[in-house]
């Protein structure tokens, strides 16, 4: 087992023992110690995650100009709008605001098809000089 997945499950356990405490004694502090705890978890996900930048910024340097550029950024600015909805919908939905988590995650698919319009573009001009 990986030292990070092992750092995510301790932290997790330990949040979550922390949680049913306060809320044990009828303290509202458990929804910002479940908030806190979600961000610090994100936190060390988001780093989990640099190995793939990194080699997502290593593939767009093998094509030649622009070729694997314009796929490479569109591939690291949807995986950072999905992490970042994905967390903050979370968040919205522990806090007992499931809809406001719904709406987040409705605009974090609006925003990966306003990223996607210029590759589907490019897609299309190729599409039609190949014809």
């Amino acid at each position: 087992m990986s030292e990070l997945l092992f750092k995510i499950c301790a932290v997790a356990a330990v949040a979550s023992m922390l949680i049913l405490l306060v809320k044990k004694w009828g303290g509202e502090l458990g929804v910002m110690l479940k908030i806190a705890s979600a961000i610090t978890l994100a936190a060390i996900c988001f780093g989990a995650v640099s190995p793939v930048i990194e080699y997502i910024r290593e593939l767009s340097t093998l094509g030649e100009g622009e070729g694997l550029l314009q796929p490479a950024e569109f591939m690291l600015q949807v995986l950072a709008v999905a992490m970042v909805t994905h967390v903050s919908a979370t968040v919205c939905r522990d806090c007992g605001e499931a809809s406001l988590g719904t709406y987040v995650e409705l605009g974090g698919k609006a925003e990966i098809i306003l990223l996607s319009l210029p590759l589907i573009k490019s897609m299309i001009e190729l599409t039609v000089e190949l014809l």
